[in-house]
C-alpha cells in the first residue's frame, strides 16, 4: 500500500543500514533517551489546555525539499496538523496533502505507538512503513484504533498471543506491552520486514516476551511461493494468494519461502495456552484455519482477522463455526465502534451485514462471548449496527 520508500536509490540505503544495524543493537531505554525532540515537543504540544487549529498542509515542494534536520522540518513534525491520539484516519493515509507533506519533510527515528491507555512501544520509521507513518503524523493511537484498543485490552490474560501476519508488528507491540506475563509469538514471512519487526521489538523494550518469526503459515508444512513487492521495501499486502491487480505492479514479484501450520507450531512449542490471535494474511485465512484444526478445537482463542469482502465473513464464519465460533464483531475502526454480526451476516438491528471497505472481524467462541463484550463496553464502543 501507498508510496512509502518509493524513488529510493541504492546508494541512499546503505547510510540508512548502518542507522538501523545501529537501532538494533540498543536497548529500549536507552533509545527513549535518544528519542527526536521533535517528537516530544509534537506530543507535548497536543496535550496542552489550549490547542491552536490545525495549521494547513504543507505544499510539495520537490525541487527544494529542506534537509533533514533543518529548522523548517523541525517546525513541520513538531505541528503536525492532523496529530490526534484515538482517531483512525485511513481516508487521509494515501491523501495528497499527507504526501505533500512527507515528500517536503522526511522523517527518520523512533515514533510512538500506543493502544488506548495501555504502555506506549516504538516503532523505527526511515519513511518506509505505513504504519509507523500513520502513528508519527496523526498520532500514536492513530492506526485501527479500536482494533488495537481491543486487542490490547485482551491480551494481560491471554497467556500467549498470536500474530499471523504481523508486519512490522503493531499488534505484537501492543500485545507485548499490555502486561508482563504475556508472551507473543509474531509470524512474518518477509524477511526484511521481519528484520523491522525484531527491530521495533527491541527498542521498545519488548524482546523478552515477543518472539518474531520468519516463516510463513499456511494449511501444510513445507515451501510456497510468496507474491509482495520489491519497491517498496516495507510493504504491505504480501500473500500466497495472487491478486491482479498486484500483480501488474512496478515492483511485483515472487520468492519461494518457508511455512510451517499453526498445528504443527503449537505441537512443537508444547502446546502452550493461546487465548489471543490475529490473522491478516490478505485471504490466505482459510488456509492458515486449515492448518489449525486441531489447535482451534482445543484453544479456541478469541481471533481478530482483516476481511476484504462480504464473500471474506461469510466464508470465515462459516469455518469457524465449526471450530465452536458463535459470535463476530464487526470492528469500525474509522466510527470507533463495533457490531454483533450473527452468523446469518445480520446486526442486531436486523440489517444485513454491510461491506464498505476492508475492517477487522473479531471471532468469538461461546466462552468469552461476555469477556469481549465488556472490553468493548469499557472502550465505548458497543453499537447495535453501523448508521444507515
Amino acid at each position: 500500500m501507498g508510496d512509502a520508500g518509493a524513488g529510493r536509490g541504492p546508494a541512499r540505503r546503505g547510510p540508512r543500514r548502518v542507522v538501523l544495524r545501529w537501532a538494533d543493537a540498543l536497548a529500549g531505554d536507552e533509545l527513549r533517551r535518544l528519542v527526536d525532540r521533535r517528537v516530544q515537543v509534537a506530543l507535548e504540544a497536543r496535550e496542552g489546555a489550549s490547542a491552536p487549529a490545525p495549521a494547513a498542509p504543507a505544499p510539495a515542494r520537490p525541487a527544494s525539499a529542506p534537509r533533514r534536520g533543518t529548522r523548517e522540518s523541525l517546525d513541520a513534525h513538531a505541528a503536525r496538523p492532523w496529530l490526534a491520539a484515538g482517531a483512525s484516519v485511513p481516508t487521509r493515509v494515501q491523501s495528497p496533502e499527507l504526501r505533500a507533506l512527507r515528500r517536503a519533510h522526511p522523517y527518520t527515528g523512533p515514533v510512538l505507538v500506543q493502544a488506548g491507555a495501555g504502555r506506549p512501544a516504538w516503532m523505527w520509521f526511515d519513511e518506509d512503513d505505513l504504519v509507523a507513518a500513520v502513528s508519527f503524523w496523526f498520532g500514536p493511537n492513530a492506526y485501527e484504533s479500536l482494533s488495537t484498543a481491543v486487542f490490547g485490552a485482551l491480551a494481560p490474560t491471554a497467556g500467549t498471543v498470536l500474530d499471523v501476519g504481523a508486519h512490522t508488528g503493531i499488534f505484537s507491540l501492543v500485545a507485548g506491552a499490555s502486561g508482563p506475563d504475556v508472551v507473543v509469538h509474531a509470524f512474518e514471512v518477509v524477511e526484511r520486514i521481519a528484520r523491522r519487526t525484531r527491530t521495533n521489538v527491541r527498542i521498545s523494550g519488548l524482546a523478552d516476551r515477543v518472539h518474531v518469526h520468519a516463516v510463513g503459515v499456511s494449511s501444510e508444512p513445507g515451501v510456497m511461493t510468496l507474491h509482495h513487492n520489491d519497491a517498496v521495501p516495507l510493504a504491505t499486502g504480501s500473500s500466497f494468494e495472487r491478486f491482479a491487480d498486484r500483480d501488474a505492479a512496478r515492483g511485483a514479484a515472487t520468492t519461494q519461502v518457508e511455512v510451517t501450520t499453526l498445528d504443527t507450531w503449537w505441537a512443537d512449542t508444547g502446546r502452550p495456552r493461546v487465548g489471543l490471535l490475529k490473522i491478516d494474511v490478505e485471504r490466505h485465512e482459510g488456509a492458515v484455519l486449515a492448518g489449525a484444526r486441531t489447535f482451534l478445537d482445543a484453544e479456541q482463542p478469541v481471533l481478530l482477522a482483516e476481511v476484504l469482502s462480504r464473500d471474506d465473513l461469510a466464508r470465515l464464519y462459516g469455518l469457524l463455526g465449526e471450530r465452536g465460533y458463535t459470535r463476530a464483531w464487526h470492528v469500525d475502526d474509522d466510527a470507533g465502534r463495533a457490531y454483533p454480526v450473527a452468523p446469518d451476516l445480520t446486526y442486531a438491528t436486523g440489517a444485513p451485514y454491510a461491506y464498505a471497505r476492508y475492517h477487522n472481524v473479531l471471532f468469538v467462541a461461546e466462552r468469552d462471548d461476555s469477556a469481549v463484550e465488556e472490553a468493548f463496553a469499557r472502550l465505548g464502543a458497543v453499537a447495535e449496527g453501523p448508521a444507515a
